[in-house]
């Protein structure tokens, strides 16, 4: 059954309808990576921040650094839409705030007490 012009105006196809709708869950889906990267990234400096301010591996402070190095890393592969810049970007943070973490640790172990001059 053909449809005349005036009806194809009023009622939408079918065709446009799942194309209204697919734009619309693309967009989402945009909005919602953007919205885990900028909290993957605020995970990443406030582990940065936290690991600067331990003591030890002790500390209160190297569990929070931890914790977020540990919820930036679940949150990054969810995050679909990264460019490869991005990805190897964030990467590259993780790394560095794993080696913040190890190094702190290891030397903790090696050197337990301060010094004093």
């Amino acid at each position: 059954m053909k449809r005349n012009n005036q009806t194809a105006k009023l009622m939408p196809s079918k065709e446009d309808h799942m194309g209204d709708r697919t734009r619309k869950l693309v967009a989402l889906r945009a909005r919602t990576d953007h919205d885990l990267l900028v909290l993957v990234q605020r995970e990443l400096n406030t582990g940065f921040t936290l690991v600067d301010g331990a003591a030890s591996r002790n500390s209160s402070l190297f569990a929070r650094a931890e914790r977020a190095l540990s919820t930036a890393t679940a949150l990054l592969p969810r995050i679909s839409g990264l460019s490869q810049d991005d990805r190897l970007r964030i990467e590259a943070k993780v790394v560095e705030l794993r080696s913040r973490l190890v190094l702190l640790a290891v030397y903790t172990r090696s050197f337990p007490a301060s010094f004093a001059s």
